[in-house]
């Protein structure tokens, strides 16, 4: 068995490595992205993955305030997006989904900074949509062997997020959080706590997702595309409740495990021609957790009102 300290310097070392490699392909051709803004903007992420690199290396649970600092810092450049004035030229949506997301951001780093597992949980959330779509997308350009300032965004995000999870994860910093009597539920070791926090992590990165498809998605499917925003709406109000100890986020998320499930179905359906299924492929890769982890999670329940019987 992998000894925490083992685990977290093979986390520190990956971390290195992804940022080794995401820098090969950047600095070759940083003129197409490099500016005072983006410079300014990379230096600052070299930091947090310097500190990060070291925080994890000698097991410091001090780590998640490098984690509340990254995403405070996503709520500002957030806020420039939304305002029009991006760097290097590159959005990464309407403006509606950059004001949400920064909203999200700045609830979860004050969060932090407080303590809280609910807010540490949803930076975890919001660190793995970011690192996996941004990735994603990202890995096109790399092959491509083409860069610009688009890209530069998505090298940073991927990277942040990365950088954001590493720092929010880890039994020792989960120990530094202050935990109110709701919270004590989550200690336990019962299917039903495990069910119901997967599904709630799961749902919270899933989201932003939906609203991606929603408000940004070209060619999407006009269906999935009206229904999304409630799915959200459901799978949100089941992450809240959820955190905070409620069996009525669990139904919650095990509702939207099925309207996901719809989604999906549909998506991969009424996909046009042109695309196939590759848009439809990208967002499983988000949805399909959420709905196996809260269906899951609906099941559990099930059975705990059957035995409590």
């Amino acid at each position: 068995m992998v000894s925490p300290i083992a685990h977290r310097r093979v986390v520190a070392v990956s971390l290195l490595l992804a940022s080794a490699g995401v820098a090969g392909y950047l600095v070759p051709r940083s003129a197409s992205w490099m500016g005072p803004g983006t410079t300014a903007v990379t230096g600052a992420l070299v930091l947090s993955i310097v500190l990060a690199v070291a925080a994890l290396w000698r097991g410091s649970p001090h780590r998640r305030y490098i984690g509340a600092a990254l995403l405070l810092s996503n709520t500002v450049l957030l806020g420039f997006d939304a305002a029009g004035m991006s760097l290097a030229g590159a959005t990464i949506g309407p403006s509606a989904y950059a004001v949400l997301m920064a909203v999200a951001s700045g609830v979860a780093a004050l969060g932090i900074l407080l303590r809280r597992r609910g807010a540490r949980w949803l930076g975890i959330g919001l660190g793995a949509a970011g690192a996996v779509s941004a990735g994603l997308n990202l890995s096109q350009w790399m092959v491509a062997g083409y860069a610009s300032g688009l890209s530069w965004a998505l090298a940073v995000w991927s990277l942040g997020s990365l950088v954001l999870v590493a720092s929010l994860t880890g039994r020792d910093v989960a120990d530094e959080d202050r935990l109110a009597e709701r919270d004590v539920v989550w200690t336990r070791r019962d299917p039903l706590v495990r069910w119901m926090r997967a599904a709630t992590m799961t749902a919270i990165a899933a989201t932003p997702m939906l609203l991606v498809y929603t408000l940004a998605q070209a060619d999407a499917v006009a269906a999935v595309k009206m229904a999304a925003p409630f799915v959200a709406a459901v799978l949100a109000a089941g992450a809240f409740l959820s955190a905070r100890g409620l069996l009525a986020g669990g139904a919650l998320l095990a509702l939207g495990a099925v309207g996901l499930l719809a989604l999906s179905a549909t998506a991969v359906v009424l996909a046009p021609p042109v695309v196939g299924l590759r848009i439809a492929g990208y967002y499983l890769i988000f949805w399909l957790p959420t709905a196996v982890c809260g269906l899951a999670c609906g099941v559990a329940m099930m059975r705990r009102a059957g035995a409590d019987r």
